[in-house]
């Protein structure tokens, strides 16, 4: 049996996920501020993942371990993530580069140890951390999130050279979502922001990815019998790859038919 636990489940990319993994008829545990209707399936705590001393104080009480038992395979998907601050260096809040470590570093690191801490005999665990192309290149604005995001492409690069039975882990940069936190960038400054008329454009050109769209490729590659060989990931190079392997095999059957 498979259980899903996702972090910041109530938006965007993590409902897009929920939805997908309770439609499969798979158990969810989702971990929030904020809770979706009740449904078939989907277990729900409402924790500001920003506080770290409440986080580890939940985690204490052995709710993590209670849903994971009878499992024999747990996959843990780290999403929850703030974008602030969205500022060049000397512009940005000391508030907010406290709160972006606590939710985007601190929260994903305790979640997956504690996981590994308390994981039953047996159990498979996989461990997926929602990347960003901001933590692999350098943009204007974002230091303080391509750093937190950096620092999780790191944590999977180290859990993976440890080499725990059972585990395998890879950090996922989803490519860009149509998420609320694309509307939070588009809102930004310029002067604090200087890439913000490149994320307007991407929204007028139509180049934003759905979040059921990039929730099903993310799920594809969980799935997948290679995952955690690579554990830097990104979705968009995924599924161009798939999409390659798919015309090869197209036009090898094209052939032999010939």
């Amino acid at each position: 049996m498979q259980k899903i636990i996702i972090s910041g489940h109530s938006r965007g990319l993590g409902k897009a996920l929920a939805e997908h993994y309770l439609a499969q008829g798979v158990q969810v545990l989702g971990l929030s501020r904020t809770l979706l209707p009740e449904q078939v399936g989907l277990t729900q705590i409402a924790l500001d993942l920003q506080q770290t001393d409440t986080l580890s104080a939940w985690l204490a009480q052995g709710g993590l371990q209670h849903f994971i038992a009878e499992a024999s395979e747990v996959v843990l998907i780290n999403n929850a993530a703030t974008v602030e601050p969205c500022a060049v260096a000397g512009r940005q809040r000391p508030s907010e580069i406290t709160a972006a470590v606590q939710l985007n570093i601190a929260a994903p690191l305790m979640l997956s140890n504690t996981l590994l801490h308390i994981r039953q005999a047996g159990q498979t665990v996989k461990i997926i951390h929602i990347g960003s192309g901001a933590g692999r290149k350098a943009y204007a604005g974002w230091s303080v999130y391509g750093a937190t995001k950096a620092a999780l492409d790191h944590h999977a690069r180290c859990l993976a050279a440890e080499q725990h039975e059972r585990l395998n882990i890879a950090s996922i940069a989803p490519g860009v979502v149509d998420t609320e936190m694309q509307a939070q960038i588009r809102s930004q400054n310029e002067q604090d922001f200087p890439l913000l008329n490149r994320f307007q454009q991407l929204q007028a050109d139509g180049g934003l990815t759905s979040p059921q769209t990039a929730a099903e490729t993310i799920a594809h590659m969980i799935a997948d019998d290679d995952f955690g060989l690579e554990p830097i990931q990104d979705v968009r190079t995924w599924q161009a790859l798939q999409d390659s392997l798919h015309c090869a095999d197209a036009i090898r059957i094209s052939s032999e038919a010939v």
